[in-house]
């Protein structure tokens, strides 16, 4: 016997998309269309059925459970419940809209973010403002072959730690490949770590105390940002240009405050694409120098770089510069492996608090790294992905002019880009906001800030919205006309 569906209640306002689900189960509970005991349709044939994602119908669904209306089992669906009855029946205005597991109708804030961006299903929900690939455009084949390849290899032991600095020949591999870009260290002089994000971790917790005050890029990476205030340190934000940092307002800024470290991600800039000037460069690592300050570098899109691309550490030094790269935005963001380049002083005081705080990082993943990286296939994908992106950026900058949009920068290359209605001022929450019931997940500007002030630039992944631009359209060309 077929599971009844039925009719979706019209959405009054103010009502959620997954309380609107849970009213229209009701209402057919109450007319008797649904008895107890009687199986529910799937949740993908609810979504289908509803035109909704299969997230909010999994949040109503979760709902109805919470409160006593429907039982589930598992490997065969929900059910009414048998003790389900007029007097038990919950009221709508008092069910909880929410899933625990994966919640897409709370407002969208920095926690909100990292819990449910890397949960969503792309089939349903359009993650156009994410950091990282569509899985097509990474190097599948290579890293099929890299896989097989180290499950052959006798030094990969799955109850091995590994060295504490990290698998020495992918140290060697990454010291070699640094001279491409007029970086010359040894493999004695890198640090791996579990990502780009994990280094800016390690560094912030060696050597910031609560109540330190740190230069950070305005806007900045954002979950770096919200990491850093939750360990109670003041951040100072440096307002960035197409060019880099103010070096007038930065200048300022290091006359005025006692501050020993700036954090910044100069190349291919989260959020807005821009990379640093080379005269810019310069006039920070004479700051810099001047002041007294260290820099933290995170390159993390290093390798979408033109090749010959220099780095600030090049320039200044690791003494003054501490460098991060990562494999996340070119191998897989699966396998979390990134790196720390800076003075033995330096780096032997990271490694004490990587083993302390986590002991080593994965041997398994940086031997498949590795093997991913030094096929010479792999040259080949970077080289095509660095133009793919490319042309995704000069394609979506357009796409957002004809739409009445403009960009901050039109990027080089990377994933970003950062955007707005022309010259709106309005906190681009409320876009975001409506985005999301439609299906499309933005980065509001206001993520990006480190005081998280309203913004009305929002970021968005060129790689993503380039597949999803008819979908992206769609919606910009309905608000717009609201």
């Amino acid at each position: 016997m077929k599971s009844y569906i039925p009719v979706l209640v019209p959405k009054a306002d103010g009502v959620s998309r997954v309380q609107q689900v849970v009213q229209t189960f009701l209402n057919a509970v109450k007319e008797k269309k649904i008895l107890p005991g009687d199986k529910l349709p799937s949740i993908r044939l609810c979504a289908k059925t509803f035109n909704l994602s299969t997230s909010t119908i999994a949040s109503a669904f979760d709902t109805l459970k919470d409160e006593g209306v429907i039982e589930s089992e598992r490997g065969s669906g929900y059910y009414l419940s048998a003790s389900i009855s007029p007097r038990n029946r919950p009221h709508p205005a008092r069910s909880r809209s929410v899933s625990q597991r994966n919640d897409f109708t709370k407002p969208i804030d920095d926690f909100w973010l990292l819990a449910n961006v890397y949960q969503a299903d792309d089939s349903e929900f359009h993650s156009v403002g994410c950091g990282w690939l569509p899985p097509t455009w990474y190097a599948r084949k290579e890293i099929k072959a890299a896989l097989r390849s180290t499950a052959r290899q006798e030094h990969v032991d799955e109850n091995c730690y590994g060295d504490p600095y990290g698998y020495q020949e992918l140290r060697s591999y990454i010291a070699n490949h640094l001279v491409e870009r007029s970086l010359s260290v040894t493999g004695d002089q890198i640090l791996l770590t579990s990502g780009a994000s994990r280094a800016l971790d390690l560094i912030s917790n060696t050597f910031l105390n609560t109540g330190d005050t740190v230069l950070v890029d305005e806007p900045g990476y954002c979950n770096f940002l919200s990491s850093m205030l939750s360990k109670r340190i003041k951040l100072v934000g440096v307002r960035w240009t197409q060019n880099g940092p103010d070096i007038k307002q930065l200048e300022k800024i290091l006359a005025k405050e006692n501050i020993k470290f700036y954090f910044t991600n100069p190349w291919l800039h989260n959020p807005t694409g821009a990379s640093i000037s080379l005269d810019v460069a310069h006039s920070l690592l004479n700051l810099a120098e001047r002041y007294q300050v260290t820099i933290v570098e995170d390159n993390v899109s290093g390798d979408l770089l033109t090749p010959g691309s220099i780095s600030l550490s090049a320039l200044g030094g690791t003494e003054r510069v501490i460098h991060i790269g990562s494999f996340s935005k070119t191998v897989s963001a699966g396998f979390r492996v990134g790196y720390i380049v800076a003075a033995q002083n330096i780096l032997s005081q990271l490694m004490k608090y990587k083993m302390l705080s986590g002991l080593t990082s994965s041997l398994i993943s940086e031997t498949i790294t590795l093997n991913v990286i030094k096929q010479p296939e792999y040259r080949k994908f970077i080289k095509a992905l660095r133009s793919k992106l490319t042309q995704a950026q000069k394609e979506m900058a357009l796409f957002f002019q004809e739409v009445g949009w403009e960009c901050f920068c039109i990027p080089a290359g990377g994933y970003y880009i950062y955007a707005r209605p022309v010259g709106s001022t309005v906190d681009s929450r409320i876009i975001s906001e409506k985005a999301k019931n439609a299906g499309l997940l933005f980065a509001p500007g206001y993520l990006f800030h480190p005081e998280h002030k309203a913004s009305p630039w929002i970021r968005f992944n060129v790689a993503y919205c380039q597949e999803k631009k008819k979908y992206l359209y769609d919606f910009i060309m309905t608000t717009k006309n609201q």
